[in-house]
């Protein structure tokens, strides 16, 4: 058989045949075709339903977890890194071993404090799933697993959030290229940085510039946090229903406790401290936390505090500055109050200090030792809680105060655990027995009703036996107040109520530590950002208009409703070829001004008013085209900060630009020389400088600055491939609602400026039926196949 080739001329474009549109960007918009204001409302809530990885979850897993399972799997596929921050007791561990059981072969690195080594052994052991353990006191070392690959988990990952620490220094560099799934109810501290920090261990700054999120830090680090946040934060709004609630009271102290404070106050005022006030600041912070606590306490503080002195005094003596590490291991009972180090005087701290204070010192230690064996208003109030037989967990911050509490109330035979030691009443025993009458149901009648522990207890530990948590001494952070609650408020519990008891401060000594106004502005940061009890959760409102909208028939098109205020209800969605699925997907509100908005408040309100339309209704063409003129100024806001500058991060440090310098110097050369290879290498370098980093690969970019030149080859070499830039992106539209006001019509359908007015096209009782010839009112481009790219 004999194959003809024939020639075919090529179509002839002449300049008649070409048409002018006034934005290019509207060549790739495609609104689809008519559609209910329901249909529309439904098919915009589910594309911004929260991605969740089609797989089933492990047998082992309870329902409500199967959905934090998913949507982990899927943000780490996505981003390479997460943050599980379910609430405490709700079963975390269960989840991230599920997730590392899902994703790794062999044994999985899990780096968690030292306490909880053991029960994660226990749980990853049961459960059959093969790990490599690691203390976060060990990675502090420098001891870092070496044979795991693939997933880690970092338990408690609020313990990495600050980059000054050694344990943050050495585990950046090592997570660089790895995955890392880092969970904790608690992810905030002291400010959103906290939260930045921990995200940038695994996650690249730029990771959300698709949902107009320039820089993590950036963002995070100026006190801000958008919805966008929830694709890396996943907070399950399910979990909390199997567990118990709680009911939170205030212990007010008496006149005696006040008149006692008074006292104690004029004793301290009575120390000159040092003449810096920032570290007579952190002395006097610690002197009053133990007057906050017990007399014990504040006996065993102004005891630290003399050896201070004699510290000080012997290093003046010798003419060598006082070690600052003696200062650190006095402030050692305020572990969980930020302190700024480097803001305190390096040199010459022995003559900061007042060694003065030594004189007085040995008479108030003998004055506050007296008052250990008086009558104690706090103390009787824990005793009367106490005596009511109620299961109680008691939290106090000072292990001077659990000795003080083990021996007044002796005769209630108090089980104790200070971290280092643990015991019931004077009979010393192993700390895994003690905290093992608190894990699970008793029946012996001698076992200990209470505990009385420090907060090395407050963490991870499942004591779900105590009806009752009593905070003896407030900490600093409410995210201490987290996690002590967490111990009984869990998953397993034996109550379907816990009580939760604050005991208060005399309002003289709140005046001067201000530690109630401390606890309330410190809760209100993490309810900025979505996370918490208290939280706003700013991001959860997308997997509830999924669920508000998941009974309705959702259609990708446009519909049409009346409405007082004009303006377009948009979704729209960001795609790469690269990349499964969309890479962001929005609804704004586009006002008739230009102006636009994401607010979930907003945007919320309006699918409301959408989703009662159940008439289909044909847009007016020209109606139309105006309100995709105006749309594509957002759009292209949003592609301009993606894809249109050549730094995703506002600011690159002085290492970023100073490493661009000398790669861009090397590439000259290269070019020169003629050398394809080196300069393909270098072209690669010089993408991933201008790309976010994690915070280990700032580590890297450090390194190219400063490396010889007959080490940059390597260290070239070692640098992350990055996946994909943002090129190539397309944007598709997801659903359109015009809201049109009426015109002096008495139909609610009179179009806003049509000459012919809309009609409607398909009827509440016939959805399937559709008059072809009306489609035809839709502008030309609504009706191709798929999605184009918009011109360049």
């Amino acid at each position: 058989m004999r194959f003809v080739r024939r020639w075919t001329a090529p179509p002839t474009i002449v300049a008649e045949s070409l048409l002018g549109v006034p934005d290019a960007l509207l060549t790739a918009l495609q609104p689809g075709r008519p559609a209910s204001g329901a249909a529309v409302a439904a098919a915009l809530a589910g594309s911004v339903a929260p991605r969740e990885l089609a797989t089933d979850p492990p047998s082992w897993l309870l329902p409500e977890q199967g959905k934090s399972f998913r949507r982990v799997l899927a943000t780490i596929e996505r981003y390479r890194g997460a943050v599980l921050a379910d609430p405490v007791g709700s079963g975390k561990t269960f989840v991230a071993l599920a997730v590392a059981a899902r994703l790794n072969r062999g044994p999985t690195a899990c780096l968690v404090p030292a306490m909880l080594l053991a029960q994660w052994q226990r749980t990853a052991a049961r459960l059959a799933i093969p790990v490599t353990l690691s203390s976060h006191e060990q990675v502090s070392r420098g001891h870092l697993p070496k044979a795991a690959r693939g997933l880690v988990i970092i338990d408690e990952s609020h313990h990495f959030r600050n980059p000054r620490t050694k344990r943050y220094r050495h585990l950046a560099p090592w997570l660089t290229g790895r995955p890392a799934l880092l969970v904790t109810a608690t992810p905030i501290v002291n400010s959103m940085r906290d939260l930045a920090h921990q995200l940038l261990l695994a996650i690249k700054d730029d990771a959300l510039a698709p949902h107009g999120v320039r820089s993590l830090h950036s963002m995070l680090a100026g006190g801000c946090a958008v919805e966008a946040l929830g694709q890396l934060v996943q907070e399950n709004e399910r979990v909390t229903e199997g567990r118990p609630l709680r009911r939170v009271q205030r212990s007010l102290p008496d006149e005696t406790e006040s008149a006692a404070t008074l006292h104690c106050l004029d004793l301290l005022g009575q120390l000159r401290l040092s003449r810096n006030e920032a570290i007579a600041g952190l002395i006097r912070g610690v002197l009053l936390r133990a007057v906050a606590s017990s007399p014990a306490a504040l006996e065993g503080a102004l005891r630290r505090y003399r050896r201070l002195l004699f510290c000080a005094r012997d290093a003046a003596q010798a003419g060598q500055p006082m070690d600052r590490a003696e200062l650190r291991r006095f402030t050692r009972e305020m572990g969980d109050q930020l302190v700024w180090w480097e803001l305190l005087p390096g040199n010459g701290t022995q003559g900061e200090i007042e060694l003065d204070d030594l004189s007085q010192l040995e008479r108030q230690v003998r004055e506050v030792g007296t008052a250990v064996q008086q009558p104690d208003g706090k103390l009787d109030r824990l005793e009367h809680l106490l005596s009511e037989n109620t299961p109680t967990l008691v939290f106090t911050a000072f292990r001077d105060t659990v000795r003080y509490l083990r021996d007044r109330l002796g005769h209630l035979r108090l089980a104790w655990c200070n971290g280092e030691r643990a015991g019931i009443g004077h009979t010393p025993l192993a700390r895994d027995a003690v905290l093992g009458w608190f894990r699970g149901p008793v029946n012996s009648s001698v076992a200990p009703k209470h505990l009385v522990v420090t907060d090395v207890a407050a963490e991870g530990l499942d004591l779900q036996r105590a009806a009752r948590v009593v905070h003896y001494d407030l900490p600093w952070t409410p995210m201490r107040l987290e996690q002590r609650e967490g111990r009984s408020v869990r998953y397993g519990s034996q109550h379907a109520q816990v009580e939760v008891i604050q005991f208060a401060l005399p309002p003289e000594l709140e005046r001067q530590l201000k530690l109630e106004r401390v606890l309330a502005r410190k809760a209100r940061i993490p309810a900025a950002a979505g996370i918490g009890p208290n939280g706003r959760h700013i991001w959860r409102w997308r997997a509830e208009l999924a669920e508000r909208f998941r009974s309705a028939s959702a259609q990708s098109g446009v519909a049409v409703i009346d409405s007082s205020t004009p303006g377009l209800l948009v979704g729209f969605a960001l795609h790469h070829p690269a990349s499964p699925g969309a890479l962001a997907s929005t609804i704004l509100w586009l006002a008739k001004d230009g102006s636009w908005s994401e607010a979930p408040a907003e945007v919320s309100h309006r699918l409301s008013l959408a989703a009662a339309q159940q008439d289909v209704v044909v847009v007016d063409p020209a109606l139309l085209r105006e309100w995709l003129a105006l749309l594509a100024g957002p759009l292209r806001e949003r592609l301009t900060l993606v894809r249109g500058r050549r730094w995703i991060s506002p600011d690159p440090s002085s290492a970023t630009r100073q490493a661009v310098n000398r790669i861009q110097s090397l590439i000259g050369d290269a070019a020169r020389r003629r050398q394809p290879t080196w300069l393909a290498e270098l072209e690669g370098a010089l993408a991933f400088l201008a790309s976010g980093h994690t915070a280990g690969e700032k580590t890297m970019v450090e390194r190219l600055v400063q490396a010889p030149v007959r080490e940059l080859g390597e260290l070239i070499r070692r640098l992350p491939i990055q996946p994909f830039r943002w090129e190539g992106l397309e944007i598709r539209l997801t659903g359109l609602v015009v809201f049109r006001p009426a015109q002096g019509s008495s139909s609610p359908l009179a179009s806003a400026g049509a000459n012919t007015p809309d009609r409607i096209i398909r009827s509440r009782r016939d959805p399937d039926r559709l008059d072809q010839a009306d489609s035809r009112q839709l502008p030309p481009h609504a009706h191709a196949a798929q999605p184009a790219r918009p011109n360049r």
